[in-house]
């Protein structure tokens, strides 16, 4: 209610209504309405006076029962002018009155009092219609006051649904969570949350000159209690696959963002019905969690205790108090990813290392690149696989032809379609920079310098043979050449040995991400990787060509990253600054499709 007073206040638009008893209604407006109204009742009378207000239905009953009695009072009026013998024992009275008093007994009842119908095939053809109509309008208006009373979507009145949603991080990933309860003890069945995320913007024009004006995409709403004992939060993964991924509070009011959801069920009578609930950016908590409600039952009782009253409320996260919704939205996106994700059953577990390192031990000939992978769920997984590739961000290829930049894929030890791994345990990835590496160059401090700037990009994927859809779950990680590589340091190890107890192994995930510096043999190699490191921060503190924020990572890409996006160009400002200052002009593919329709319907 709080919120539809605050959008009405602020003339925000919304398609769905939020508070009232309009709540979960469209709110959005038919051009010719009184045409489509006529429509409506014409062609579904039934659900059309479902819909309705009761106070109208039963306004309306009232006056087809008042309107039948009339005109069914003059035909008997007339019938009685015309031959007064069609009724009996009347004597001889034949006025309006005595008519309309012969019709409502008629509807109301055949048990005739002191007049009743004679031998007069007038009055018998007009009683058989006037009763046939009188059934037909009591069968009707018992079964829509019958709907009204048990209308099943009164149910969804016990199904609350937060006033406001958060977007905040669980063990390092982000998430969209809203809360949702019932309030009744009877059970829903078979229950169902759908969320689904409207972005208006600029319209969007396809090369065949067609206007978009909305873009609908579906976000992907995890486990849901289907008991619906606990009030639950619900979440959704902000990663690659997620229509909110490189989304921020600015770009999501600039494309008049709003996330509608939908809650579906059945009552144990077997109807089905439904409840709605919107949000709008300003109604995005970024940085929040919802407040526990739920407590434990206290010493000699048996019942576990609910306070509703703190159903809607949320409260920041530690470290994100007295933010604005904009900074609170940065330090979100932008917080440590040194976390690893909490081990649960049809999850996305994987893990990569937020850094990697960069390190020549002894006995070994050449350098070695390594970071380390995971799954803090190894039993769900099949069919692993891991990659990695660096880009580098160029002007001129070799040749001196125009281009972007090149990517070349790292020997890893994992072909395409080749071994798979068995994430048991945590494992190391090793590339070795030989003479067949692309990484070669970094032996020559003149030719390294060439990759300050330069991405690996680590991608990490496997199927989760634990769910009915073989899903597959994807993680990725960007690595900046000067700020996430460490050298001369390795991973510290997590891994103890099994006890003789129940033969084991213990992984430390708190370590996870924990680098170790370490001295080689070789001093002369040590120092130049020192030299590379130097190399690469002093050559990036005065480049500008970066294409994107070295904090953003797989929960937070650059929007201009997704094809299709509207407002792209907008999503991270600084981004474009930093493109603009080299030169280049960060476009999506799809928006440069764009352009070009637009200049075609021009010309």
């Amino acid at each position: 209610m709080a919120n539809e007073q605050q959008r009405a206040k602020a003339k925000a638009p919304a398609l769905v209504a939020t508070g009232g008893k309009n709540a979960g209604q469209s709110r959005v407006e038919w051009m010719q309405k009184y045409a489509l109204q006529l429509h409506e009742w014409r062609k579904d009378f039934f659900h059309s006076s479902l819909s309705t207000q009761f106070r109208v239905v039963v306004a309306f009953i009232c006056l087809a029962y008042t309107a039948t009695f009339f005109l069914f009072g003059i035909i008997w009026w007339a019938e009685l002018a015309e031959d007064n013998d069609c009724v009996a024992n009347n004597n001889n009275q034949w006025g309006f009155v005595n008519g309309h008093i012969f019709s409502v007994v008629t509807v109301q009842t055949i048990g005739y009092g002191n007049t009743w119908p004679n031998e007069c095939w007038l009055g018998a053809w007009t009683l058989i219609v006037h009763q046939v109509f009188g059934m037909i309008l009591n069968a009707v208006t018992v079964g829509v006051i019958f709907s009204r009373v048990s209308y099943p979507q009164h149910r969804g009145r016990t199904i609350a649904i937060s006033d406001s949603a958060v977007i905040a991080r669980r063990d390092g990933i982000l998430k969209f969570m809203f809360r949702i309860a019932d309030i009744r003890k009877t059970q829903v069945i078979a229950p169902c949350v759908k969320a689904y995320l409207y972005t208006w913007g600029e319209a969007r024009l396809t090369c065949e000159t067609e206007r978009i004006p909305a873009k609908i995409e579906e976000l992907d709403i995890g486990y849901i209690d289907g008991m619906l004992l606990l009030p639950l939060v619900e979440e959704h993964t902000i990663d690659e696959r997620s229509p909110l991924c490189g989304h921020t509070h600015q770009s999501l009011i600039e494309a008049n963002a709003e996330i509608i959801i939908t809650f579906e069920g059945t009552t144990e009578s077997g109807n089905d019905f439904m409840a709605r609930q919107s949000y709008l950016p300003n109604e995005l908590k970024w940085g929040h969690c919802f407040s526990n409600i739920i407590s434990l039952p206290t010493p000699g009782s048996s019942q576990y205790t609910i306070d509703f009253s703190g159903f809607h409320e949320t409260v920041p996260l530690l470290g994100l108090e007295n933010l604005s919704p904009w900074e609170a939205c940065h330090q979100t996106i932008h917080s440590s990813q040194k976390s690893v994700p909490y081990p649960l059953l049809l999850e996305n577990t994987f893990v990569i290392s937020a850094g990697m390192v960069l390190n020549h031990g002894a006995g070994k000939e050449h350098s070695h690149l390594q970071f380390r992978v995971g799954d803090t769920y190894p039993n769900q997984h099949v069919g692993i696989t891991v990659r990695a590739q660096i880009y580098r961000w160029k002007e001129r290829n070799a040749a001196g032809v125009p281009q972007d930049y090149s990517v070349t894929p790292l020997d890893i030890g994992q072909r395409v379609g080749g071994e798979r791994l068995l994430l048991w345990l945590p494992m190391t990835i090793t590339h070795v920079i030989d003479e067949t590496s692309p990484l070669y160059n970094w032996k020559d401090l003149d030719k390294a310098s060439q990759d300050c700037d330069a991405t690996i990009v680590v991608w990490l994927e496997g199927y989760r043979y634990a769910s009915d859809d073989q899903k597959k779950d994807v993680r990725m990680r960007f690595f900046h050449a000067h700020q996430n590589i460490h050298t001369n340091h390795v991973f510290q190890p997590i891994v103890s040995a099994p006890t003789v107890e129940d033969r084991k192994p213990r992984v430390d995930w708190t370590e996870f991400h924990t680098v170790l510096p370490v001295k080689s043999h070789d001093s002369n190699h040590s120092g130049q990787l020192e030299e590379l490191t130097s190399l690469w921060r002093t050559s990036s503190t005065g480049s500008t060509a970066v294409p994107y924020s070295s904090e953003h990572t797989m929960h937070s890409l650059p929007h201009s990253w997704r094809p299709g996006s509207f407002h792209a160009a907008r999503a991270f400002p600084s981004d474009q600054a930093a493109s603009a200052k080299k030169g280049r002009t960060w476009t999506p593919f799809f928006a440069k499709q764009q352009q070009e329709a637009v200049g075609s319907v021009g010309q």
